[in-house]
């Protein structure tokens, strides 16, 4: 295979997490772009293998790597190597800064602020937090505990459960309580989840990714051919491209909304 445009993509296309390796899969379907596959299975040990993979291959640019963690430690090689790593679901606020990736979703930070701003609005307190322990869902909580109001009997009260779709979907069963209004993190804006969610009786208020991930994978996408297309290095070419400020798209950003599974 020839490695002149040859570009990484790479996600969970296996694991728990799997659901979100067939999007990748999907949002990329159509696009002419030479591709060289690889499965992190969202574990940081596997996604650094396969960044030495990526780099050893020759490719321009990396997109992918959905987990932050993953995103972090495969970013660092990436950036030792020169090569562009374009991020269309890993929102941990530091990425942009600490391995120069260039962000196509909005942040945790953005993520954070969306659910302040609208708990303040509606007069929502959330009367516990929850992580599945991994350090996405341990970040998020530290976040709202410090941002948000809790325990007000004059208030709508939620309940936030914070960390990976499948482990909130596994914790909303075992809780088993119909009615209760659960506060979930982005990572649930996937089909699965809606899914595993049927028929629970739970309602869901959930920030929702503008653009979203399948639409950032196009962007991507899109950007890197139009580098291409202008003879122009990748990198180079998204640096001073007008859509990113310090890295990070400037028209990302999240919207709260709510469902109920009846």
């Amino acid at each position: 295979m020839s490695t002149a445009g040859l570009i990484g993509m790479v996600g969970p296309l296996s694991g728990p997490r799997s659901a979100y390796g067939e999007l990748l899969r999907q949002s990329a379907r159509g696009s002419s772009l030479s591709m060289l596959w690889r499965d992190d299975a969202a574990n940081p040990e596997q996604a650094c293998i396969v960044a030495q993979a990526f780099i050893d291959s020759g490719v321009q640019a990396v997109i992918g790597h959905f987990n932050s963690e993953c995103a972090r430690v495969a970013g660092r090689l990436y950036q030792s190597a020169g090569i562009p790593l374009l991020l269309p679901a890993a929102t941990a606020s530091d990425l942009c800064s600490t391995v120069s990736a260039y962000r196509l979703c909005a942040s945790e930070r953005q993520q954070i602020t969306a659910i302040v701003k609208y708990l303040q609005q509606h007069q929502w307190v959330l009367n516990e937090l929850w992580s599945d322990g991994t350090v996405y869902g341990n970040r998020l909580v530290a976040a709202l505990a410090a941002s948000v109001s809790r325990h007000s009997p004059d208030k709508i009260s939620a309940v936030g459960l914070m960390g990976a779709h499948h482990a909130i979907a596994k914790e909303i069963q075992r809780r088993n309580q119909s009615g209760t209004c659960y506060l979930v993190p982005d990572d649930c804006v996937i089909e699965e989840f809606d899914q595993l969610l049927q028929g629970s009786g739970v309602t869901t208020l959930c920030p929702h990714a503008t653009p979203d991930f399948g639409s950032c994978v196009r962007l991507a996408l899109q950007l890197i051919s139009e580098a291409i297309d202008k003879g122009k290095n990748i990198g180079e070419f998204l640096h001073q491209h007008h859509d990113f400020e310090q890295r990070q798209y400037r028209h990302a950003g999240f919207s709260l909304i709510s469902r109920h599974y009846g």
